[in-house]
């Protein structure tokens, strides 16, 4: 198989994961070699680009108030309902840091049935840590970033992260990730490849930008590539925990951000898409999913005279 040609079929791989089994099987060593050579030299270009901007830029999720609000009105979907809280958000508004959303979302993880959806125990804890990366940017409820505002006003929250800051914090998620073993890797590598593809079909970002994403995406492709064969799972087995991933990504982020409105999820786990409520002091989830209920603690931060203050919000799942 041509270089050129093996190339543009792992790019392709990294929004259809079907493609991987046969590049797998047919790759010679000698273009496996030249493909791996081109990620690391992406990597080293990216890294010295770190080096150049090492300007801190936290990118919070913001919450409407401290405690949580009794649901009301319309079914919304659930990213839609989130995202409407950091638009209204204002920098003296309490907030999560998504080292510590990321936690909640791996003890989610740990609450769902784990025999049903073949969950392992490394898998989880690489669930808990898909958004460690964004720690130098956000720092965590112990070593909370003070907020900062765009020039128009609105707080810097994770739905206006710009490529330049949002790869690096997805590199560094990697890479954590990775150290629970290839399959955890191969999950949150997954996530961010899927983020990534939304990024370019809603045509966002600058020609500069969007050929950033493109080259995270042919780098991670190539990740891809190499864990495979340590993963221990077909890939449509490693697909469908991508998709659970991102179901508990979504549902820390409704638990965090604490929208008025009830929540539909669009992951499709079970053959069902799960809805988030708060009634009656708990929020419920309209789905089997769960194999026990959950007691969490949100940590939220806000930033009063340049000063922390800090709240620990408890709140029952089930």
């Amino acid at each position: 198989m041509p270089a050129h040609r093996t190339r543009t079929a792992i790019f392709s791989f990294s929004r259809r994961w079907a493609s991987l089994r046969a590049l797998r099987e047919s790759l010679p060593v000698r273009v496996g070699r030249q493909l791996f050579g081109r990620a690391r030299k992406l990597r080293a270009r990216e890294g010295a680009a770190t080096e150049r901007s090492a300007k801190r830029e936290e990118r919070l999720i913001f919450r409407t108030e401290l405690k949580p609000l009794e649901s009301r009105g319309d079914v919304r979907p659930a990213f839609e309902a989130i995202s409407e809280v950091q638009q209204k958000a204002a920098v003296t508004d309490w907030y999560v840091p998504q080292p510590d959303h990321c936690r909640i979302s791996g003890e989610l993880a740990a609450a769902l049935d784990c025999k049903r959806l073949n969950l392992r125990e490394p898998v989880v804890r690489a669930i808990a840590m898909h958004d460690v990366g964004w720690m130098p940017y956000d720092g965590d409820a112990n070593s909370p970033i003070a907020p900062g505002k765009l020039e128009f006003g609105q707080p810097l929250s994770f739905i206006n992260a710009q490529p330049e800051r949002f790869l690096r914090a997805w590199m560094g998620s990697i890479q954590a990730a990775q150290s629970t073993g290839p399959l955890g890797g191969m999950i949150v590598s997954g996530h961010f490849a899927r983020l990534a593809r939304m990024y370019l079909e809603r045509g966002a970002g600058t020609p500069e930008q969007r050929e950033q994403v493109e080259q995270f995406q042919y780098r991670e492709a190539a990740r891809m590539y190499r864990l495979l064969p340590a993963a221990g799972l077909p890939l449509e087995e490693i697909e469908k925990l991508v998709t659970v991933l991102q179901f508990c990504d979504l549902a820390s982020l409704y638990l965090c951000a604490n929208p008025a409105a009830p929540v539909e999820l669009p992951q499709v786990i079970n053959g069902r898409r799960a809805r988030f409520s708060f009634e009656q002091g708990i929020f419920r989830l309209n789905s089997n999913l769960l194999d026990h209920a959950l007691a969490l603690e949100i940590p939220c931060i806000r930033f009063v005279d340049r000063k922390p203050e800090r709240e620990l919000v408890p709140v029952k799942v089930q």
